[in-house]
């Protein structure tokens, strides 16, 4: 079977060709304000990897996901067809979703976790995991999760999820369901992690839980895993585009909020939850360059993730920008002090607007943006104050930037 897809008017078709039959499909539609999520699913995969990288994984048969942490809730951008056939979904019911759908009453919460903390540690791991087919059969696979790096910047591009099949014992094969078959879902759930499954063990389902000792993980199923892992970022090296990608982190490349020129994945999932237009920018860093751009703010300047990351935010600023705006923007910066301004800038297509601006300190410079073209009669600049939307989304970035500071970020867990 060969998948395509693209964007639609904001919609993600799937185009299927199997046994010479041909078939479109039209996910829902992910369009918000001007910004397609359907487009930046795809663009995900094009972005990094040749078109001929589709072909070389479709013939190696493995079952696997790629998810994105840099689009919002890391949503699945890549499904091979063993993933598809394992799980019983189609690519439109898939794509643009977090993996969370694949799990169910009896998935551990621990292992969640487990999951949930490398993809904050950016690491990789692996579990045996309890998941559900799309007609509601759980099933165990050994899942193995890692990250893939930019080697120009060192940021983590996508996670890859792999997924080999491995057996329970006859014991819990019966409590679970009977006569259901036991095979290896996709381990996509594990990037479901990201919410927890607070939402799957409600209602009274948090008294339900498998011990995954009943799960037998040979040494056979651990060599298989192993060679798909390998083989699938044998493909993913060969067939990318730019520096290119590894499995590995590079030492000469800075990355988080100490000094680096990118946002860590664990501190970018969080950012992505943060529905405000708002920069971040590294003042450890020449000229303050910006390192982090929300969904939000290139819907509400025109700009694209490439065209800011890595500039100093002067690039909206305007012949009729305001001089002395700009220089008391400068004071409050080198004296670490937050500010409010109402300031004139320039969207990509040249259209002005006036933008309230309110930049604070919270390791980087946060910088939140609010349109009040339509406001008829502003304050003065000596009355300006945030807006409480403004204060909310700092208020967000600092605790998911505390959040990462210290000891404690990996969770260990208890011997019985």
């Amino acid at each position: 079977m060969v998948i395509s897809a693209t964007s639609i008017q904001g919609q993600l078709s799937i185009h299927t060709e199997e046994g010479g039959e041909s078939k479109s499909l039209i996910a829902p539609s992910y369009t918000a304000t001007g910004s397609s999520r359907g487009d930046k699913v795809m663009a995900s995969f094009k972005a990094a990897y040749n078109e001929s990288l589709r072909d070389a994984l479709q013939r190696a048969k493995f079952s696997f996901v790629l998810t994105d942490p840099r689009i919002h809730d890391n949503p699945i951008v890549y499904a091979s067809d063993g993933f598809l056939e394992m799980t019983g979904y189609s690519a439109e019911e898939v794509l643009g979703r977090n993996c969370r759908f694949l799990q169910g009453p009896a998935t551990n919460r621990r292992t969640i976790l487990e999951i949930r903390d490398a993809i904050r540690e950016e690491r990789a791991c692996q579990v045996s995991i309890l998941n559900y087919t799309k007609q509601g059969k759980p099933f165990w696979n050994l899942f193995h999760m890692a990250p893939v790096y930019s080697k120009e910047d060192g940021r983590v591009v996508h996670f890859v999820g792999v997924q080999t099949p491995v057996k329970s014992t006859a014991d819990h094969h019966e409590s679970l369901t009977t006569n259901h078959e036991c095979f290896c879902v996709s381990s996509s759930h594990s990037l479901s992690s990201l919410r927890a499954s607070a939402d799957v063990l409600r209602d009274g389902l948090a008294d339900v839980e498998i011990d995954e000792e009943h799960c037998e993980v040979g040494q056979a199923d651990e060599d298989k895993s192993k060679t798909s892992v390998a083989t699938i970022f044998g493909e993913l090296k060969s067939k990318c585009k730019g520096a290119g990608v590894t499995e590995r982190k590079s030492t000469t490349v800075s990355a988080g909020f100490d000094g680096g020129r990118v946002v860590c994945s664990s501190l970018m999932l969080s950012l992505t939850k943060i529905q405000q237009s708002f920069v971040l920018a590294n003042p450890h860093l020449p000229d303050t360059p910006i390192v982090h751009a929300s969904e939000k703010f290139l819907q509400l300047t025109g700009y694209t993730r490439e065209d800011v990351v890595g500039r100093n935010c002067r690039f909206l600023q305007g012949s009729d920008t305001d001089r002395g705006t700009v220089q008391l923007i400068g004071e409050c910066l080198r004296a670490e002090k937050p500010c409010t301004v109402r300031i004139l800038n320039y969207r990509k297509d040249k259209t002005p607007f006036w933008n309230l601006l309110h930049v604070a300190p919270v390791a980087f410079f946060v910088g939140v943006q609010l349109d009040v073209t339509s406001v008829e009669e502003p304050c003065s600049e000596a009355e300006t104050t945030p807006n409480i939307k403004q204060l909310g989304a700092v208020g967000a970035v600092r605790v998911a930037v505390r959040s990462l500071q210290g000891e404690g970020l990996r969770r260990m867990q208890k011997n019985p």
